[in-house]
């Protein structure tokens, strides 16, 4: 199935395959309705067995091992450690890097570029480890990628960048980079003369960072784990951590036996926020505990207005910190004024939420000494998401529930390290302190024009503006939105570089020459000159730890370390001994990160201890670095999402079996779905209104500007679904997001409220 964008001038056209979009016949069943237990147990060792991981597990998120390169849960505190310490999807993690499969010489031999792309990512990760660096010149004539030396590839990495303005080069992150990869990678971009650094938080809580910034003085959350684990009441929204981060339902537990409550915010009802069965405890895993108190199915992009009907009944009930609000807060009359007008019924149709349900929540509001609001992508990738967040962030405000025990905001950050990214200089708007401190810490002129974030990268490669791509990390084709474009935009680069451990959807998609440069994975052990290397990390909570690989059963692949790539690149470019020190010993990097960031003193001494080091945080103390000086309360539209007849709000999600782009398995036995992925989850009663059936056939369509965009072949599941919505996984969802369908502030792409109708295929599974 071809899809021509309107972008003429790209001279290549990209192809979504009939093969990676047919339907794949999905069995439904039988929904697990308790979440880990001795069923995730099973699953992690059928997983872990088989690819030979079993021992990094063991020493997995201890100090002295391996962070999980998975998402970015804090371990516990180290008084509170068990003798393992990772979950079901951590050990489906450690097993794409231990795999013993490989795609070697034969595979490449064996598949075509054109070949590549009738494959699913699916298939692409389960062909193993990339054995050594690859290059594709499509002026050869030859449609595939043959093994190339690392000198040759430096090479010609060296040769594109010298002859490439530095604002046509986009330099691209993954949130699985550790902090001395990452910085290494900036400083190669800024040296040429580069901004252009977008990075996966871009498609993630991008949001997050813009609202937070604005009324709390700091893109991150405020909270500890023992703040969670201890407080009353936890308000969890747009999130599904059984599958994103499972080991949060521990600490959800620990929230619960202490006595504090749990409401949830959610268009469909997800297992591990419901019940949870603890793998750690004997009696854990035999008796479920009961998670969400109330659990309110919201409808897609209602999470504004609900916390609107939430923060009016809080000020109606006079059931507000007035000596917070005094202290340590300006806007209060503007936004009383503002909620006071808001019309009820208006309110309650953009949430799908009663006024009933909203009072019981402000009950246990009342009763509450303390309170946390938890977020994921649900609430981050809407077109009003800076202004949903912003109501967030006003009802901890208005409650007093910032900088005291067991308060708090609480994003839930999804890839181990893009929270470190974003700290040690990934990010194309760096503010001036930072871009100076570079300055003057290494004496060469750094840019200070705003770079591209990710979609605006999108765009100018889409547009036929860009030249160079290189990617640490990451399948940005696969997790990007508007998948064709992406696809198109990849492929008219005159040179694409991507550091990967395994087989992905953007290899498919190379640029006129194109570098695959097989890396380390966390688990491996890394050597240099001054010996074995650590790397860093920085978890939700804003705590940096280090991480230690030490499996040896890669070591007879052609493999070098995200770092020495970088550096390498670097060496070759300029040509001098800059880089040299930096590959020989990673501590001279964290001496740099040191020299440069506030908040990293003796990173090299305090990474030994055990458990890390917190970064500094503002609001956890009550100072708020804003323009004020204060915590800013925030008045924010409505803005009811309007849906003809005959259309639905959609969302995309993960299936349990996946972790962002990477498909481990085809179950997701938390929704009943077996064997497949191409499926569409509906209320029964939108179903019946549309004419179709549970099992229906659909082609799912979404209409913009610029022309349809087309999901084909997906099956109608009838499913306990907030009414007028409907939800399918990504990335098979990504086509029907355009590039130009973004979040107001953070450039977001709206993956979670996609205006679509359902073309009936006439025929059932």
């Amino acid at each position: 199935m071809s899809t021509v964008s309107k972008h003429e001038d790209v001279p290549v056209v990209s192809r979504v395959s009939e093969e990676a979009t047919a339907f794949d016949n999905p069995k439904i069943g039988h929904r697990t309705k308790v979440a880990a237990g001795p069923g995730g147990v099973l699953h992690a060792m059928a997983h872990a067995i088989p690819a030979r991981g079993l021992l990094p597990l063991i020493n997995m998120n201890q100090h002295g091992g391996v962070d999980c390169p998975g998402c970015a849960w804090p371990e516990p505190h180290q008084k509170d450690k068990n003798v393992v310490e990772f979950c079901e999807n951590g050990a489906k993690a450690i097993a794409e890097e231990t795999t013993p499969e490989r795609a070697g010489v034969d595979f490449w031999a064996q598949y075509s570029v054109t070949e590549l792309r009738d494959k699913t990512d699916f298939w692409l990760g389960k062909q193993g480890r990339i054995t050594q660096p690859l290059l594709y010149d499509r002026s050869s004539g030859d449609d595939h990628y043959r093994p190339v030396t690392w000198e040759r590839a430096f090479e010609l990495i060296a040769h594109q960048l010298k002859k490439t303005d530095p604002t046509k080069a986009v330099f691209y992150t993954s949130g699985r980079a550790s902090n001395e990869a990452a910085y290494a990678f900036q400083l190669l971009a800024r040296r040429l003369g580069s901004n252009n650094l977008p990075d996966c938080g871009n498609l993630c809580h991008e949001s997050t960072g813009v609202a937070l910034k604005e009324v709390a003085g700091l893109g991150k959350g405020s909270i500890t784990m023992s703040d969670l684990e201890t407080t009353d009441l936890l308000i969890s929204v747009g999130q599904n951590p059984g599958t994103n981060h499972p080991r949060s339902l521990t600490s959800f537990k620990k929230m619960k036996e202490n006595g504090g409550k749990m409401v949830v915010l959610n268009p469909m009802p997800e297992t591990g926020l419901m019940a949870f069965r603890e793998p750690q405890s004997p009696v854990g895993m035999i008796v479920p505990e009961k998670l969400a108190d109330e659990y309110l199915q919201v409808r897609l992009d209602g999470d504004r207005a609900f916390f609107q009907q939430l923060n009016k009944e809080l000020i109606r009930r006079d059931a507000i910190d007035h000596v917070f609000i005094e202290k340590f807060t300006d806007g209060f009359e503007q936004l009383r004024e503002h909620l006071l007008g808001l019309n009820d019924a208006e309110l309650e149709r953009g949430s799908g939420i009663s006024a009933a349900q909203v009072a019981r929540v402000a009950d246990l509001v009342e009763a509450s000494e303390n309170a946390i609001v938890s977020w994921t992508l649900g609430v981050t990738q809407h077109r009003e998401s800076v202004g949903t967040l912003r109501e967030m962030m006003n009802f901890l405000f208005l409650t007093g529930n910032m900088g005291k025990p067991g308060a708090g905001s609480a994003p839930f950050r999804g890839h181990s390290n893009v929270q470190g990214n974003r700290t040690v200089g990934i990010w194309e708007k760096m503010p001036e302190p930072f871009l100076a401190a570079l300055e003057d810490y290494f004496g060469f002129p750094v840019p200070r024009e705003h770079g591209l974030d990710t979609v605006d990268a999108l765009r100018q490669m889409r547009d036929g503006k860009n030249q160079f791509f290189m990617s640490l990390g990451g399948n940005l084709v696969r997790v990007a939105s508007d998948t064709t474009a992406c696809e198109k935009a990849m492929s008219s680069q005159e040179m694409t570089v991507h550091l990967s451990t395994k087989p992905n959807g953007s290899h498919a998609f190379p640029g006129e020459k194109a570098l695959i440069l097989p890396v380390l994975a966390r688990t491996d052990r890394d050597v240099q000159a001054s010996g074995p290397q650590k790397i860093t990390v920085e978890n939700s909570f804003g705590i940096v730890s280090a991480s230690i690989g030490k499996r040896t059963a890669n070591d007879d692949l052609d493999l070098k370390s995200e770092v020495e790539i970088i550096c390498s690149v670097g060496r070759e470019t300029f040509g001098d001994d800059f880089w040299q020190p930096m590959i020989d010993d990673y501590g001279v990097i964290r001496e740099a990160i040191e020299g440069t960031i506030p908040g990293f003193e003796r990173y090299n001494e305090r990474i030994e201890k055990p458990g890390g080091f917190y970064l500094p945080n503002g609001p956890r103390e009550r100072v708020f670095n804003t323009e004020t000086g204060k915590a800013r309360l925030t008045v924010n539209e409505t803005n009811v999402l309007e849906v003809p007849e005959g259309h639905l709000l959609l969302s995309t999600v993960r299936s349990h079996d996946q972790f962002n782009s990477t498909i481990y398995g085809l179950d997701d036995r938390y929704r009943g779905v077996r064997g497949g992925r191409r499926v569409v989850f509906m209320h029964r009663d939108d179903i019946v209104a549309l004419g179709l059936e549970d099992g229906s056939l659909v082609d799912i369509v979404s209409v913009w500007e610029d022309g349809e965009r087309r999901a084909p072949n997906f099956r109608v599941v009838e499913y306990d679904h907030a009414r007028g919505c409907c939800t399918v996984y990504l990335p098979e969802g990504n086509v029907l997001v355009p590039l130009d369908s973004a979040a107001k502030r953070s450039n977001t792409p709206v993956y979670k409220s996609v205006l679509v109708r359902l073309e009936s295929l006439g025929r059932k599974a």
